[in-house]
């Protein structure tokens, strides 16, 4: 298995994504799907940001169906609705052993939903990992990111296993920016004791960041009601 491949199959082939609003959770977590599929592992993502209807992975889900990632979500009769619908096939995707399983979580309200599989994790080895955003507010300081953490861990049951540092301002994103978020969460792992998995990164912005942790190129994706709006 080449270096890439390892680093994005990681320890546990159930990878459990959270974050507050703004982290890029769900950006992140379509691109993690697409780069897992693009190695040649069986690949599904399941859609449990069931409390924001605002930028979810069922936004996605003809470009990674085109690319034979298998999308787990609610009813495309429900996936409009505000309401906390559980996905259709979900315990039976999370049991399939060859299978790659990316869960998309929202923050400390949407995390609450992932006390009713605790025993499915509780079966099948996973990895929890907090996405953030430290331009947002609520982790713009170790202090907050570290309550972030114990409040999720407190409503949904389960345990971090690692940091994602996606410190971004959008297309306005600069190696400062990127630098200083890796910063602070290099406080908030060594309070905590959880590594720093992935630093995100735009590809025009690679070849300019270290690479003292692995390196993550993001790809634009998803597509925001605002981009269509003329202000002039």
């Amino acid at each position: 298995m080449d270096k890439l491949k390892q680093q994005l199959a990681g320890t546990a082939r159930i990878k459990i994504f959270m974050g507050e609003f703004g982290s890029g959770k769900t950006e992140f977590a379509v691109n993690y799907a697409l780069k897992l599929k693009a190695q040649g592992l069986d690949t599904a993502i399941v859609d449990l940001d069931l409390v924001k209807p605002y930028f979810r992975v069922r936004e996605n889900r003809a470009l990674l169906e085109r690319k034979a990632v298998k999308v787990v979500a609610a009813a495309d009769r429900l996936s409009d609705a505000d309401l906390p619908i559980m996905p259709q096939d979900l315990t039976r995707v999370l049991c399939q052993q060859e299978r790659q399983v990316i869960i998309d979580v929202g923050g400390y309200k949407g995390a609450i939903v992932l006390g009713q599989l605790r025993n499915n994790f509780s079966e099948n080895h996973y990895e929890a990992l907090l996405v953030v955003n430290t331009r947002r507010p609520f982790t713009d300081c170790a202090e907050g990111i570290i309550k972030v953490i114990e409040d999720i861990e407190n409503v949904s049951r389960l345990k971090f296993t690692g940091l994602i540092s996606n410190t971004n301002l959008t297309e306005e994103t600069t190696v400062d920016h990127i630098m200083e978020g890796i910063s602070i969460l290099e406080e908030v792992s060594n309070r905590t004791g959880l590594p720093i998995n992935w630093v995100v990164v735009p590809k025009e912005l690679a070849e300019t960041v270290s690479d003292k942790y692995p390196v993550f190129l993001l790809e634009r994706y998803t597509h925001y009601p605002w981009m269509e709006l003329n202000y002039e």
